[in-house]
């Protein structure tokens, strides 16, 4: 069973690709980038700021969006 029920695809910074947000179900946050995989203790990073922020959908409402287009 997979530990993460939300995941985010959220654009790097410099523009180039992105980076997955991911959150399990007791609502902790994990990033795929480097500031956050490399930092102990971990922190959160701007990436996962934006997806509290909501300015990200999920990956599952990107999908849906996408289908009802």
């Amino acid at each position: 069973m997979d530990k993460w029920v939300k995941r985010w695809k959220v654009s790097s910074s410099r523009g180039e690709g992105h980076h997955t947000v991911a959150q399990d179900a007791d609502g902790n946050y994990a990033c795929s980038c480097i500031g956050w995989t490399r930092h102990v203790p971990r922190r959160d990073c701007k990436h996962i700021i934006d997806v509290q922020l909501g300015l990200y959908p999920t990956e599952a409402e990107a999908v849906m969006k996408k289908m009802t287009e």
